[in-house]
């Protein structure tokens, strides 16, 4: 049941990361979701009494998880943005 849980958080920080980078917050709100993220893992590491090991390597695959989404997205986001603004001429105002 624990795996389960931890599972669908991993999908949720990825989901999360990928939000605050499509929506182009800074690294302020990445680093609140970060604090956010490693509460909920120490939390869940010691309902579940999990070994210390056990616990930092969730609690930094949380953060990998998280931060490499929100880069993803970051990415993909101004890549489609200069797209659009490379089709749009500016002397004659048409795309």
């Amino acid at each position: 049941m624990e795996g389960m849980a931890m599972l669908w958080l991993y999908i949720a920080a990825a989901g999360a990361g990928a939000l605050l980078g499509l929506l182009r917050l800074r690294v302020l709100a990445v680093f609140a979701g970060s604090v956010v993220l490693i509460a909920i893992t120490v939390v869940l590491a010691a309902l579940g009494h999990w070994p210390i090991l056990g616990a930092i390597i969730n609690a930094f695959l949380m953060l990998t998880t998280l931060q490499f989404s929100y880069l993803a997205a970051v990415m993909l986001s101004n890549a489609t943005r200069e797209a659009s603004q490379d089709r749009f001429d500016t002397s004659t105002r048409r795309m």
